[in-house]
Order: C-alpha cells, then structure tokens, then sequence
C-alpha cells in the first residue's frame, strides 16, 4: 500500500521545481565546491611527494610519520567532501564549508 502523507507548512519554495530552478541550484552547489576540490588534489600532492621521499631515503621517519598525518587528513577530508556533495546534492547546505 502507498501513501503519502502531507506535512502542513511543507509547501514548494516560490520558485516551484522547475528544471530551470533545480539547474540553478545544482550549478551553484558545483561551484560551490571549487574550494574543496582544490583542497583535496593539494593534500593528495603532498601525500603523493612525502611517500616517495619516504621510500627513497633509510632515515625518512620524519617523513613517515608526516606522510602517515597527510592521508589520515586526506581520508578525513574525502569523507568530508562526500557528505558535502550529498548534501549541496539533495538541497541541505547553501554555503561553501
């Protein structure tokens, strides 16, 4: 059986759903994530750089150790731009975080 149920005060925005509309929203939410993406491929680059030199050199703990800091980063700020993308997707976040 299917129902939908009406929530009182839950009515379209004054723009309807418009393929115009829904067009504008997602081009600002792409824009929007400009900032993050560059954040990302920049933490990856230096992931990618302190690996190698860890590899090349015997005495590279400090590297290590740094490069090991750089991809827990990375994988926290990949979740981040995930839940971030799903959230501009389905209309929850206006602004750039």
């Amino acid at each position: 059986m299917n129902s939908v149920i009406e929530f009182p005060g839950k009515e379209p925005p004054p723009e309807g759903y418009s393929k115009e509309h829904v067009d504008k929203l997602h081009a600002k939410a792409f824009r929007d994530l400009e900032g993050v993406v560059c954040d990302l491929e920049r933490m990856g680059q230096i992931a990618q750089d302190l690996i190698v030199q860890c590899v090349a050199r015997e005495d590279g703990e400090r590297e290590l150790e740094l490069s090991t800091f750089v991809v827990m980063q990375l994988a926290k700020m990949l979740r981040n731009f995930k839940d971030q993308y799903y959230s501009r997707w389905h209309g929850e976040m206006t602004g750039a975080s």
